[in-house]
């Protein structure tokens, strides 16, 4: 029996139809899932993104800039100090008038929070980038011979952050550990309801990208000259 080419043009529409009806169903059903369990995966994905590691004995605990409006950087920092982790508290940030540093206001919020002046250092820093600023802080921190250091930074930066600073410092055989300060409150039951926690999420994502780029450039000329003393072997607590 032959089919007439009318026949044939039909029953291929039939068949694409029923393909189409397969993959919009199959999808539908997905997007449903993915919403009926939205809570549990966007809890999950709020802890994952937030870098908070143990804390060590260290020579300084460095506090980057862009701190919150609570300060809630230099209180983390602070706590950490007053836990006898590290002898001083480096505050790292740019100008923010010709006169002023965001560092030295900084350093007014952690003499608020109890930290003694004699345990603060002040580091005004031009950098533009998570990057740059790394690099400036390699330079201080083998300027002054540390070989551990505690990097505190916002929840939603950490991850990035982590990124950088192990590129940067590592690569110099310095240890480095991330602390996270709850900035943005990624980690606590329903982040994804708070605004600025979303959109500090969805620019990270951009800089994210940014980063990974930069640092697939990563070279020794970009770091710069290494200043100080050699770090000591790798384990050995200063």
């Amino acid at each position: 029996m032959r089919i007439s080419p009318l026949g044939r043009q039909a029953s291929s529409r039939g068949h694409t139809f029923r393909r189409f009806l397969i993959a919009f169903f199959a999808l539908a059903a997905t997007a449903a899932l993915l919403y009926l369990a939205r809570a549990p995966l966007l809890r999950a994905f709020g802890t994952w993104w937030v870098v908070d590691e143990p804390p060590a004995k260290s020579e300084a605990i460095v506090v980057l800039g862009g701190d919150s409006i609570d300060a809630a950087r230099v209180r983390r920092a602070v706590g950490l100090y007053q836990q006898g982790w590290a002898p001083r508290i480096v505050l790292a940030g740019g100008m923010i008038r010709w006169y002023l540093s965001e560092a030295s206001l900084m350093k007014k919020d952690a003499e608020g929070f109890g930290a003694p002046a004699s345990a603060l250092e002040v580091v005004e820093s031009p950098a533009d980038s998570t990057l740059e600023e790394a690099v400036e802080m390699l330079h201080y921190v083998t300027g002054h011979n540390f070989h551990r250091i505690l990097v505190v930074t916002s929840d939603a930066h950490s991850r990035r952050a982590r990124a950088v600073y192990s590129a940067a410092l590592k690569k110099r055989g310095l240890e480095v550990r991330i602390i996270s300060a709850p900035q943005f409150f990624m980690g606590s039951e329903r982040w994804w309801e708070n605004r600025e926690a979303l959109k500090q999420l969805f620019f990270e994502f951009i800089k994210y990208s940014e980063t990974w780029w930069e640092l697939r450039h990563l070279s020794d000329s970009t770091l710069g000259p290494v200043r100080g003393s050699s770090p000591p072997a790798q384990g050995q607590v200063p």
